[in-house]
């Protein structure tokens, strides 16, 4: 058990240290350190720019996409209009021809 109670002690010990080991690097000189550290900004920098120019590409894209989709929604309602004529129109020649079959007696085809 007190194995186990100085390898949780060491483990409490060393982390805090190990976190400010990789936090503040010692041992490098200053002009190696400011290098290193321009070098990754400017790594960011490139990065975020990355990332934006796909940000505009993507909201390029969805905007196209938004475009097409409100087409092809104004097409199908066209289309579902038409249909809907096409269907009232023979809806009243049905009804025409039905009115003429009471009131004549006869078929009329």
């Amino acid at each position: 058990a007190s194995d186990n109670n100085d390898s949780k002690e060491s483990f409490s010990t060393l982390l805090p240290k190990a976190l400010s080991a990789v936090l503040h690097p010692t041992g490098s000189p200053a002009s190696n350190s400011d290098h290193q550290q321009r070098g990754q900004e400017k790594n960011i920098k490139a990065n975020v720019e990355q990332l934006q120019m796909e940000m505009k590409d993507l909201r390029e894209q969805f905007e196209l996409m938004k475009s097409q989709h409100n087409k092809e929604i104004k097409l199908l309602m066209n289309e579902l209009d038409e249909e809907k004529r096409i269907r009232l129109t023979l809806q009243d020649t049905v009804v025409k021809r039905i009115l003429q079959v009471d009131l004549f007696g006869s078929k009329l085809y």
